[in-house]
């Protein structure tokens, strides 16, 4: 990812690098000429893993919903008409179902995940409107 992908305005990119740039100056001291070189690696590498970790929280959010939605669908199409207090009590339903699928199939969304993290990976304005739309 470029630099010009880097958010500045990210707090917790930038209270990530904070951190980092203490740490390194009391572990290595101010005599470490390549330090400043080493806390521009270490950043990127904190800022790229703070972006794949928001993107596979959007991934995973949006499968939840969409396995959300089937339920939903389902139970609606069964029953016919609901009124509102059967929607809130299937919305509840619907929660807590798709949390246990989710659970039960972790290690296929995991692989969904990772396959559109990848594709979009490949596709970077599509991405970057992602992190910051979503």
């Amino acid at each position: 990812m470029s630099k010009a992908d880097l958010d500045d305005n990210d707090h917790l990119i930038r209270a990530m690098q904070k951190d980092l740039d203490r740490i390194l100056t009391e572990e290595s001291g101010e005599a470490n000429s390549q330090l400043p070189r080493t806390k521009g690696a270490m950043n990127a590498v904190l800022a790229e893993s703070v972006r794949t970790q928001r993107l596979y929280f959007v991934v995973r959010s949006v499968l939840m919903s969409l396995i959300s939605a089937l339920i939903y669908f389902i139970v609606v199409l069964y029953l016919g008409a609901i009124d509102a207090v059967q929607a809130a009590f299937l919305g509840v339903f619907v929660f807590i179902a798709a949390l246990v699928v989710s659970r039960l199939f972790d290690k296929q969304i995991v692989k969904a995940s990772k396959k559109i993290i990848s594709f979009l990976d490949k596709h970077r304005r599509l991405r970057a409107f992602v992190l910051k739309k979503l």
